[in-house]
């Protein structure tokens, strides 16, 4: 059995030794065929059948031909460079009013219209007159806050006061061209308004009130006590209402029925006018808290009814009575 030749040591083949016997015995046998040649074989290398006509061949787009999809065309900005598509608000106020459209332009001019007309409107509000003046009072009939104020903290102080309203006590006299209107005075120290009582007294002795008017007439209070209402043109002009000084205010719990004698004030709570009152001709309960209650009139109610704006205050005077 034939055997394939070993590797010598060198990593090439051994010497063929059968080619050499076969030479010796060719030259000295005469004509002996050298079979030995054969044996210096090597094992067959694989071969690649891959022919040169199958190169790796690269993929085919499926579409007919192989054309490549066609390129989006994107709008060129002067610089030649591509716009960047807007989104958002913009994007969709532009699509709806093009650019150098009418309808943009009406648009625009209708929002730019729409601050002017409201700030004509806050402007053209009619504002309180007192709101200039801490003097200026005017006790209003709507219920809860009073001209936009958090009520004052209530003084504790009986619901009513413990002295009669007839009897002894300090009178507040009224004499005005449709005769005399008098009111009792709060004096009982559980009514918490002596301040004012001593600094109205104290006007009334100096003759303070005299010739002033009642400014300020409506179906449930009459007003006055104001120095500028001396003076007619005040009434007409509006300035009637603004005057007077100021003082701390005084609260209490009494009710404001029909008849009471209250103080007027501006929009601070916490500051009284001096010289300014007011005599409710309904009930008013709603002012209870919010203003100064000093007084209730005993006489001359029916007198509180007939007063028109313009009637004049001939004099005030505080008088003690006994009985």
């Amino acid at each position: 059995m034939s055997q394939l030749p070993k590797k010598n040591s060198g990593g090439g083949s051994s010497s063929n030794s059968g080619s050499t016997g076969g030479s010796t015995g060719g030259s000295s046998g005469g004509g002996t065929k050298n079979t030995g040649t054969s044996s210096s074989t090597r094992p067959p290398q694989p071969v690649n059948k891959q022919s040169s006509s199958s190169k790796a061949s690269k993929p085919v787009s499926s579409q007919s031909g192989g054309s490549r999809p066609p390129a989006v065309r994107q709008p060129v900005g002067k610089s030649g460079k591509p716009v960047q598509q807007q989104s958002g608000f913009r994007a969709g106020f532009d699509r709806t009013f093009p650019p150098f459209t009418a309808q943009r332009y009406v648009v625009i001019w209708v929002l730019g219209m729409i601050p002017l007309i409201l700030l004509i409107l806050l402007l053209a509000q009619p504002w309180n007159a007192g709101s200039n003046t801490a003097a200026q009072a005017t006790p209003t009939t709507s219920t809860g806050s009073v001209s936009g104020n958090t009520a004052p903290t209530v003084q504790p102080a009986a619901a009513q006061p413990t002295q009669a309203l007839s009897g002894p006590g300090k009178y507040m006299v009224i004499d005005t061209a449709k005769g005399k209107i008098v009111a009792k005075l709060y004096t009982d120290p559980s009514a918490g308004v002596s301040k004012t009582i001593a600094n109205f007294e104290t006007k009334a002795k100096a003759g303070y009130f005299n010739g002033t008017a009642f400014h300020r007439v409506e179906d449930w209070v009459i007003q006055g006590g104001d120095p500028l209402s001396k003076d007619p043109a005040s009434i007409q002009n509006g300035t009637a209402g603004t005057g007077g000084g100021t003082m701390p205010s005084e609260y209490n719990q009494i009710d404001f029925g029909a008849g009471a004698l209250g103080v007027a004030r501006g929009q601070d709570p916490a500051i009284n006018n001096d010289s300014q009152f007011f005599i409710t001709k309904t009930s008013a309960s709603y002012l209870n808290g919010q203003y100064t209650n000093f007084g209730q009139v005993v006489e001359g109610m029916d007198l509180v009814s007939k007063i028109a704006i313009g009637d004049k205050i001939n004099t005030i005077t505080v008088e003690d009575r006994t009985q």
